[in-house]
């Protein structure tokens, strides 16, 4: 008598023999009352509520005999008996063979191991391998072809392998470490041969130690094989052959926003806190959904957009469109069908979870997926990716799992992700380099998942100076950088913006970025003023001196030959910068009159003069 037995009659009393099986015990006149022997399970139909019993561990007496609950046969290709496995109770399992007289050994030595229920299997096209025969039993009752092998967990036997050759199987671990161990060596196992492998953690989230038969207690039977078609099959490693044919079939990238989108991948955008990410992203949105420029990049397509916030209301995404509509002169009414927006305040998108130390994808997954088919939705913008995993941030391997979730979101859907990211807490004194990945909080691995990447940083201190900009408002400028390109040439072109404030008709003041340029340091140079401060320079101080490339020697920086001439200090510095990169301003060594000694100073390739050579 097994535990969930004994506390049954402790519970409900004697049972109803009659209304009774060996696997379901009735309790009444009418057999009102049900309870799952297996797993302890009860319904009482009267009341209509239901439970779990508590099993009442069953300790035999002294020198008691053990108590045979089951024999489960193991058939070889033959069709005759190979051996058998019995069950006792307390749940302990034996194997043991025919002798050939009539008797048994017990023993498999030099018996060929074959998986139980080897006749469905032969048959089959699909298999389902579980732990324990009483699972593949409960299955094939269900008319699932389902198996097993003798001996409990542990490693696959090589020998079982062949009868899988060409099926497509489920492999359904218990829930447990070793279930999962168990499942990865057998589908490592069986991946050369059969047509696909999937390992289905059906029970995770259940109780531990959890099986299918635990499932089917707690979900309807019809769904069994639905659910196992969810999992993804692991796929088979294999050399592919290069063809010719196949290069030249392959189709062009599609790209949806300038080199940052592309249709099947994930990208992502990492900013610090409070620099407008989440106004850049609803303005992209629009400009996708519209098919307008609105910030400078080329929007290849329009699409469908989702941008999903999990950090402020919906009301303030209303906000922000209805200020972009009227920053830009959009009508508002071209967003309708276009542009979908949702508030992780309303519901959570927890897109994956941790599930005993493995991430996996989480229930809002499929449902994102489904959404976006239904509403042919193109780019999906999460804000902010922090917010839509419950996987350890600072684990790679767990953010690597995160990363591949969205990446068979973007694969499935043939969409873009956009996934916005904060940047790490600076320490003191740190200063964020625009287009450095390595900024992202977190673990590093997703520099390494996304296909296309870019950084938001505020204007810094020497480029507020070296755009003249008052140094109380270089907080109004932010700029965008490439910070990897996987599949487009690098840029070293920021995108800019400046921040605009828009008066709403019902009084609210709501910020939004417009486009900016830096402005030119050339500007009111010219060629001849370029030509006549390059010539000044070249002639050096008239003490002899060369000019420095250095402010620290003030008296012979070469900028001062420019601010003479009107340029402001910031775009003298810009100017020097660039000729210096250019090579038409070079160091060299020279006899320094004035120190009488060898130093370094600054002379001219006149080859390279703006203008030189028709140039």
């Amino acid at each position: 008598m097994s535990g969930f037995e004994l506390s049954a009659r402790e519970r409900f009393g004697e049972p109803n023999r009659r209304l009774s099986t060996a696997k379901e015990m009735r309790f009444g006149t009418h057999g009102s009352v049900s309870v799952n022997v297996e797993t302890g399970d009860y319904y009482d139909f009267e009341v209509e509520q239901g439970g779990k019993l508590a099993e009442i561990e069953v300790v035999p007496a002294a020198n008691a005999p053990r108590l045979v609950v089951q024999k489960y046969d193991y058939i070889a290709e033959s069709g005759e008996l190979a051996y058998q496995v019995v069950r006792y109770m307390p749940k302990t399992f034996r194997q043991r063979r025919p002798d050939g007289s009539g008797g048994w050994k017990w023993n498999l030595d030099d018996v060929p191991l074959v998986p139980y229920r080897l006749p469905d299997i032969r048959s089959a096209t699909d298999v389902v391998i579980v732990e324990g025969e009483k699972d593949a039993d409960a299955l094939a009752d269900l008319g699932i072809c389902a198996t097993t092998k003798p001996m409990g967990s542990g490693s696959w036997p090589d020998e079982l392998t062949p009868h899988f050759e060409g099926k497509r199987v489920w492999i359904v671990p218990d829930n447990d470490d070793v279930g999962r161990k168990t499942a990865d060596r057998t589908a490592a196992a069986l991946g050369s041969v059969a047509a696909s492998v999937t390992v289905a953690d059906l029970c995770a989230g259940m109780r531990a130690k959890a099986d299918v038969s635990d499932w089917l207690a707690a979900n309807d039977a019809d769904g069994l094989m639905p659910a196992l078609r969810s999992f993804e099959p692991r796929l088979r490693v294999v050399a592919s052959g290069f063809s010719a044919n196949d290069m030249r079939a392959v189709e062009p990238r599609q790209w949806l926003y300038g080199k940052h989108l592309i249709r099947g991948y994930v990208s992502a955008t990492v900013s610090p806190g409070g620099v407008g990410k989440t106004t850049l992203e609803l303005i992209e949105a629009i400009a996708l959904a519209t098919a307008r420029p609105l910030l400078g990049v080329p929007v290849r397509e329009r699409v469908r957009v989702w941008h999903y916030n999990l950090e402020d209301p919906r009301d303030e995404l209303m906000r922000r469109v209805w200020a972009i509509c009227e920053h830009f002169a959009i009508p508002p009414v071209e967003l309708e069908g276009w542009l979908f927006l949702d508030s992780g305040r309303d519901c959570k998108m927890i897109v994956a979870e941790p599930v005993n130390g493995i991430v996996v994808p989480a229930v809002a997954a499929e449902q994102v997926v489904e959404q976006m088919q239904r509403w042919d939705i193109g780019v999906l913008q999460v804000d902010p990716l922090v917010k839509a995993h419950w996987a350890e941030e600072n684990d790679n391997k767990q953010i690597d799992a995160v990363l591949d979730v969205f990446a068979d979101i973007a694969k499935r859907c043939g969409a873009a992700i956009d996934l916005v990211h904060h940047t790490r807490k600076p320490p003191s004194g740190f200063v964020a380099t625009a287009g450095d990945i390595n900024t992202a909080r977190g673990a590093g691995a997703l520099a390494g998942a996304v296909r296309s990447a870019r950084t938001i940083t505020p204007m810094s201190e020497k480029e507020s100076e070296a755009f003249d900009i008052d140094p109380s408002r270089r907080g109004w400028y932010i700029r965008v950088d490439d910070a990897k390109g996987n599949m487009s040439a690098p840029s070293s072109d920021a995108v800019w913006c400046e921040r605009h404030t828009v008066e709403l008709s019902q009084g609210d003041y709501v910020g939004v970025l417009a486009p900016w340029s830096p402005p030119d340091p050339f500007e009111g140079l010219g060629v001849d003023g370029a030509r006549r401060a390059l010539t000044l320079i070249g002639d050096g101080l008239d003490d002899g001196q060369r000019y420095t490339w250095t402010q620290r020697s003030a008296g012979r920086w070469a900028g001062r030959v420019l601010i003479e001439m009107g340029i402001s200090d910031g775009a003298a510095k810009s100017i020097i910068r660039a000729w210096q990169q250019s090579g038409v301003l070079f160091s060299g060594e020279y006899k320094n009159p004035v120190r009488r000694r060898s130093d370094e100073g600054l002379f001219v390739d006149f080859d390279k003069m703006p203008g030189a050579n028709n140039a």
